[in-house]
């Protein structure tokens, strides 16, 4: 039986005490504020992010881990024992996939398989652990990969916008209906395009409760094939809205497990602060919407 070890970066959003548990491999996506940079999880905590927000004008510039950065982390695993690699990570959020392919090249004979997640927070996050769960039951890395497309294939994510005018700077909303938008106080609902990996709208409603009757919602539609739900609740310095629909969810569905996490920072350079949102999968289900 192989050892394969699991590769992902720090937009996979991943609960610390899995990481720790499963031996996942992450490496930390930087973010540059003016002169001053930080790797997030490392030197760079959520609420020291937030303050540092209110302090720029610019939306932070993020970049992915270098190319050796991944090729240094393959050599140490295999001196740990490690026979192999499954890395499952996005060419959007910001290019760790391109990366880790160039490292990949150079890591040879060292067997390290990529998948492009087209994804970003739990929703990678549950790729990594269903992934990191294969690996621990012994299968072999096809076996694994194929795993990982299954979960990409079910997984979603829906979330509420915070400050409309992140997604009019990352291109993800027009002026004109950000302005609309704020000037009947509508909310807008988001989700992220398995083809291409954007954040785009998915909707909009009248009032905050009612996108989170419509996550509620919608994770009620997916549970009822009937398999196990996976879900984790995210959210960008809103921790007290993130915790009631935590507690909504958790009381009212039949999770197999649920999180409540703090949205990766580097994500959070793209959306803004004020995001609550949901990524979840049905396991042996469907997971249609």
């Amino acid at each position: 039986m192989m050892k394969i070890g699991i590769v992902t970066d720090s937009v996979s959003n991943l609960p610390q005490e899995f990481q720790e548990k499963e031996n996942i491999k992450v490496l930390p996506v930087t973010i540059r504020f003016g002169n001053e940079v930080y790797q997030e999880g490392v030197n760079l905590l959520p609420q020291d992010f937030y303050r540092m927000l209110e302090t720029v004008d610019e939306v932070p510039w993020i970049s992915a881990p270098a190319s050796r950065e991944f090729l240094e982390m393959f050599e140490s695993m295999r001196q740990e024992g490690f026979e192999g690699a499954v890395c499952i990570l996005s060419c959007r959020i910001c290019q760790s996939y391109n990366q880790v392919c160039e490292a990949r090249d150079f890591a040879r004979p060292f067997p390290a398989v990529v998948v492009d997640s087209h994804l970003a927070t739990m929703s990678q996050g549950f790729m990594v652990m269903e992934a990191a769960r294969a690996a621990e039951q012994g299968l072999a890395i096809t076996d694994i990969v194929e795993r990982v497309w299954q979960i990409r294939k079910q997984v979603h994510f829906y979330g509420l916008a915070g400050m409309l005018h992140y997604l009019v700077r990352s291109g993800h909303l027009s002026k004109g209906s950000a302005y609309m938008k704020a000037l009947l106080n509508i909310q807008q609902l988001i989700t992220i395009d398995k083809e291409t990996g954007e954040f785009i709208p998915a909707g909009k409603v009248k009032h905050r409760q009612g996108g989170y009757d419509f996550i509620k919602n919608q994770m009620e539609q997916a549970a009822a094939s009937g398999g196990k739900l996976h879900a984790a609740v995210l959210h960008a310095n809103e921790a007290d809205e993130a915790d009631r629909l935590y507690q909504s969810l958790s009381g009212s569905l039949d999770c197999a497990e649920i999180y409540l996490q703090d949205l990766s920072p580097a994500v959070v350079c793209h959306l803004g602060p004020g995001v609550v949102g949901a990524s979840y999968f049905v396991e042996n289900g469907s997971g249609q919407q």
